[in-house]
């Protein structure tokens, strides 16, 4: 099979920054995705609410590493999402070991506003990260969890969830929870 290329690609502007600001999840099996064209997603199937968890400035980040063998004519993407939020609570902790347990489909939102679906056909596990008081009264108390995929392709983009006209256009009835 041949792989045919189809463009390049001029210098961009510098328009764009680093980091995420938040994260939308569920359940794998709730969401149904269109196909991919062009590198993105345009429609969801379903009946889902999306758990939407806000991390603080700059302590996040969505990896995409590529694993090739040369060998064997295989490449594949580990996806992998590393979050901080802060401040331990009980009811936290609790909802945070039940998405532990949970295969999920995550919605990644990027500090340039972009969403991306990781583990877009085989769901993501937290595979690390920990629940800590710190040691100083300067140091963070709450939560470091790393989500990882790995797929075929890198994780495709999607809709804007914070546009209300296009989560209520979705061919699926999609929740946000808590809602923009």
């Amino acid at each position: 099979m041949a792989c045919d290329l189809a463009a390049g690609r001029a210098f961009p502007c510098k328009d764009a920054i680093g980091g995420i600001k938040e994260v939308l999840w569920c359940k794998e099996g709730t969401m149904i995705y269109d196909s991919i064209s062009g590198g993105a997603v345009s429609d969801i199937d379903g009946t889902a609410t999306l758990f939407r968890w806000a991390i603080t400035k700059n302590s996040g980040s969505f990896q995409q590493e590529i694993t090739s063998s040369v060998e064997n004519g295989t490449i594949f993407f580990t996806q992998t999402l590393t979050i901080q939020t802060p401040k331990l609570e009980a009811l936290v902790s609790e909802e945070l070991y039940a998405v532990l347990q949970s295969r999920l489909q995550v919605i990644v939102r990027d500090n340039n506003d972009n969403f991306h679906i990781m583990g877009y056909s085989r769901g993501v596990e937290v595979t690390g990260g920990n629940f800590g008081t710190g040691t100083a009264p300067g140091d963070l108390n709450g939560y470091n969890i790393v989500f990882t995929a790995e797929e075929a392709a890198p994780a495709p983009f999607t809709i804007n969830f914070t546009d209300a006209t296009a989560v209520s256009g979705l061919t699926g009835t999609i929740t946000i929870d808590p809602a923009y």
